[in-house]
């Protein structure tokens, strides 16, 4: 199994044929990353063309026009392929993966005298709904309003556990640990800025990974200095294809 395929174990996939598998939940339209093409080889440029036709199609009641590609992984896509895409107004980016093992991880040593880490609760939820709203309005109402609706019916989702940073009765970050067997994905993480800095990103870290031999992430170029820093090591990328009037 890829690291790719992996990290996408737990995706329900709405239909698959010999190129590509098509993840669909129209309970979240908005959601980029909910609805995608996942191409199983690199689709040559026909193939491509008739792939984005039939994606327009399944999305033609959305409220928003977007489209979302995931190419396959350690696959550069030829010249031809980035040509019509940046035409047709694609935004292409590269993710990296990284891995680390858990003894190696470098997190900050900082003591975070009067925050608690504690995981998703029944006691907590509520509070937790509500803070995750806040954070989604940055995107849009219709988005945050449509992520909360999925979010009180589904958090944590299977094979998940959220952990949230508190002080006193505040939340003040989370992050969501996915468990992977041997590895753990520290995701959808955030601390609040004015908390940032004093370890406490890290505290959240250590208590999501302890009992994993090694971690995987996901990032951009832009982050790689920063993961490196911290022990991980580049171990497999993969391309995406975004075209949408407001990518967020």
């Amino acid at each position: 199994m890829t690291y790719k395929k992996l990290l996408y174990s737990y995706s329900q996939v709405y239909f698959e044929n010999d190129r590509f598998y098509h993840l669909k939940d129209e309970t979240r339209p908005t959601r980029y990353y909910s609805n995608y093409l996942d191409y199983k080889l690199l689709p040559s440029l026909v193939s491509l063309k008739e792939d984005l036709l039939y994606l327009k199609v399944e999305q033609k009641d959305y409220p928003t026009d977007y489209g979302m590609l995931f190419f396959p992984e350690k696959v550069d896509l030829p010249g031809e392929i980035q040509n019509h895409l940046r035409v047709a107004d694609f935004h292409l980016e590269k993710h990296l993966i990284f891995t680390c093992s858990i003894d190696n991880l470098s997190l900050s040593k900082k003591a975070v005298n009067g925050i608690s880490i504690r995981p998703l609760s029944v006691d907590n939820r509520k509070c937790y709904l509500e803070y995750k709203y806040q954070q989604n309005l940055a995107y849009g109402k219709t988005y945050a309003d449509e992520m909360l609706v999925f979010n009180e019916k589904h958090l944590p989702e299977p094979g998940s556990t959220v952990y949230l940073a508190f002080d006193g009765n505040q939340i003040i970050g989370d992050l969501t640990a996915w468990d992977y067997g041997q590895f753990v994905e520290m995701d959808d993480f955030s601390v609040k800025e004015n908390y940032r800095g004093q370890g406490i990103g890290s505290a959240l870290q250590k208590v999501a990974s302890d009992g994993f031999p090694s971690a995987i992430l996901i990032a951009e170029e832009i982050n790689r200095n920063m993961y490196q820093h911290q022990g991980y090591e580049e171990v497999s990328y993969y391309w995406t294809a975004l075209r949408s009037s407001d990518r967020n």
